[in-house]
């Protein structure tokens, strides 16, 4: 089981200096949210920006340096500290090499890292289950965003993990391409370029997809008629729908249905 020694959000409106230069005793993650901040882990100094995870593991000697001037952002952060255990041990190896990496400030790691914090803080029924799960949870969603996108820019990367999951979390709506870019402050054509560099497939094809992923779910538990499942999929006609499905899957709906269901 994990075993979180710390979890928290930090935001600091003026200088702050952290000072562990002996050296740490436990793993440290840490996402820059907001404004800068500076660290010297091991002797090399980092300029930490939105986005920035600073990885640390034990022995490392680590002092962070916020220093606001009178018209600077105040700096924010996530961090995470985990004890040494076999679970983490294999996690980090992928990452042995690396001190910084940007993720970008995304939404879903954000949201459970948060329920993190919030469990960690219940004095009287906290639960180590739930903290062990959501501290996995956090750890392999970075392992998503990291490896995310082929692209090296982080701003292209971040943006395109954004689009994929407004599609993943509107899907079964009836959403544009305009809706998509809106949606990332971009123009229909630069978001569509930027998706399609990263993952190699039109934003709308993605989308799709995602909704025959979710019309196979429903297929399987049933209560559904077929022409009712592509409707609470998001596909504007059963036509559409039929077709779709069975480029993808070499079958119509109700082919699966009787393979998945049989009477």
């Amino acid at each position: 089981m994990m075993r979180i020694v710390t979890a928290g959000y930090s935001r600091h409106t003026r200088s702050y200096y952290s000072n562990q230069a002996h050296g740490l005793k436990y793993f440290l993650v840490r996402l820059q949210t907001e404004g800068f901040c500076q660290a010297l882990v091991n002797g090399t100094l980092y300029t930490i920006r939105p986005g920035d995870l600073l990885l640390c593991k034990p022995g490392d000697s680590y002092e962070l340096m916020v220093q606001l001037g009178s018209n600077e952002p105040p700096s924010g952060d996530y961090f995470l500290s985990v004890e040494l255990n076999e679970w983490m041990l294999e996690w980090w190896e992928d990452y042995k090499q690396e001190v910084k990496l940007n993720v970008g400030v995304d939404e879903m790691l954000i949201s459970i890292w948060r329920h993190l914090v919030y469990e960690k803080r219940r004095v009287k029924d906290s639960n180590p289950d739930i903290m062990d799960y959501l501290c996995r949870s956090i750890l392999l969603h970075m392992n998503r965003l990291i490896s995310g996108g082929v692209s090296s820019n982080p701003y292209e990367r971040s943006v395109s993990n954004q689009i994929k999951m407004f599609i993943e979390k509107n899907a079964t709506e009836p959403i544009t391409l305009r809706d998509v870019s809106t949606a990332v402050g971009l123009s229909v054509s630069r978001a569509s370029q930027l998706f399609k560099e990263a993952f190699n497939q039109s934003v709308m094809d993605y989308a799709i997809e995602v909704r025959l992923s979710i019309a196979k779910e429903r297929i399987l538990i049933g209560g559904s008629t077929l022409q009712e499942v592509s409707f609470l999929c998001g596909f504007a006609n059963y036509t559409h729908f039929n077709r779709s499905f069975r480029l993808r899957y070499g079958m119509s709906p109700s082919e699966y249905r009787r393979q998945v269901r049989p009477q």
